[in-house]
């Protein structure tokens, strides 16, 4: 194959597939129930309507993501033919998910993970009229974690780029070329949250998510989107797109 031109990289890159992709730019998504338990817990303990603005949000502190990477698992079979060994795939194996947020003056994003946990793991979350806070768990109830069902959702990690192939020059919109579903997911790890009386920096929380698989989904759920950027947004933080 010839060494492409500028003129060539040009036309067959930035015009006709759209330019280089951005790795700033993507969406996040908690697919909660309207009426679930782990909604009703959040909003009953601790003050967050996961339907609200709230998880807006919590996706636009979404500093880091990933889409999670999958390894082939193989079985050797020697002897088909003398002296080649053959490696035929027996399964797929999904990497874990880690994802950090930059937390805000009310720490949303540590506050709704630690509900999370809390709910994982059946704490009660009634509120005592004297001091506003959790109750502990009673001291007979020595495991009382939820179903699997109950605090497991999907979650979806969008990919966006910006302009259009078809727009000439390309307009300040977002597209989505592909999206990742990962199912049945729950968080398993957060990160300590060093604080110092040295010089403010940002503060950042890690998450480590498990799942059970990866749903890839080619160009979105299959429908042409065009996502316009907010105007008070720039267009160049993929972070703060509020979308749906």
């Amino acid at each position: 194959m010839a060494q492409a031109t500028v003129s060539g990289f040009l036309t067959k890159i930035i015009q006709g597939s759209g330019g280089i992709s951005s790795s700033n730019n993507y969406d996040v998504s908690f697919n909660f129930g309207a009426n679930s338990m782990f909604s009703n817990f959040l909003k009953s303990g601790y003050g967050i309507n996961p339907l609200s603005e709230q998880q807006s949000v919590i996706v636009m502190l979404a500093n880091e993501v990933q889409i999670p990477g999958v390894s082939m698992t193989s079985q050797d079979v020697r002897g088909v033919q003398k002296g080649i060994n053959m490696k035929p795939a027996m399964a797929k194996v999904y990497n874990e998910m880690d994802m950090s947020f930059i937390l805000d003056a009310e720490s949303l994003p540590l506050k709704f993970f630690k509900a999370w946990q809390e709910f994982i793991m059946g704490v009660d979350n009634t509120l005592t009229p004297s001091s506003a806070t959790l109750s502990p768990q009673k001291r007979w109830q020595a495991f009382g974690q939820h179903w699997y069902d109950d605090y497991t959702i999907d979650i979806d990690i969008i990919k966006l780029e910006k302009g259009q192939k078809t727009s000439t020059p390309f307009k300040d919109e977002l597209f989505e070329p592909f999206k990742v579903k990962l199912v049945k997911a729950y968080p398993y790890m957060l990160s300590s949250i060093p604080y110092s009386s040295a010089a403010s920096s940002v503060v950042k929380l890690s998450v480590g998510m498990y799942y059970e698989y990866a749903q890839y989904l080619p160009n979105g759920d299959g429908k042409t989107t065009k996502l316009t950027v907010p105007q008070d947004v720039p267009s160049t933080s993929g972070r703060s797109t509020i979308i749906g």
